[in-house]
């Protein structure tokens, strides 16, 4: 089962995101926990006593992060990202997501790699990609189960699609707000 990761933890500066995006490649490209804190330190020019401090001495623990960062950011589950919704402000909310890709370009690809797993991560994925799916639900309550999972998808291909740019994040904004005003 995965930690609570609410303890004290320093806030989210470039470190942070550096060593998170650099976990997250050299998970995505050495497979399943064969790399070491050593790579990682190397890798991201952090030094493993700062990578200890922001994660905790486990490589596990910083893919658990790597979760959690999905649930609050890319899925949008922090209540800043609920009051985007609420208001109506999706377009903002779609930005923050596509910050996210930005500091962490591999996190597509650790997604989609992860998300099938029979194991912690796969399974606490699973279970975010469920909540966005029932948040939308939420949102949308007219929307069919198909309409709900098509607006998912496009939604993460808008977030991971290095080609879409603020002109198509604002119309699929504008198309969210129709539909969460009932307009399917």
């Amino acid at each position: 089962m995965l930690n609570d990761m609410t303890d004290k933890k320093p806030s989210k500066d470039e470190t942070y995101w550096k060593v998170l995006n650099c976990a997250i490649e050299l998970e995505f490209k050495k497979g399943h926990l064969k790399w070491t804190m050593t790579d990682l330190s190397r890798k991201s020019k952090v030094t493993r006593s700062l990578i200890y401090y922001y994660f905790g001495r486990s490589k596990m623990s910083i893919l658990e992060e790597a979760v959690k960062v999905i649930g609050e950011e890319f899925v949008g589950m922090s209540e800043k990202r609920l009051t985007f919704w609420r208001e109506g402000a999706f377009e903002e909310s779609l930005l923050e997501a596509r910050k996210l890709y930005e500091r962490m370009p591999y996190l597509c690809a650790f997604y989609l790699n992860y998300r099938q797993l029979p194991n912690d991560i796969g399974e606490a994925l699973l279970k975010l990609e469920k909540a966005f799916l029932r948040k939308i639900a939420n949102f949308a309550p007219k929307a069919s189960k198909e309409e709900v999972n098509t607006i998912f998808a496009v939604y993460f291909g808008i977030c991971f699609s290095p080609n879409v740019g603020i002109k198509e994040i604002k119309i699929y904004a504008q198309f969210i707000k129709q539909i969460f005003k009932g307009g399917l």
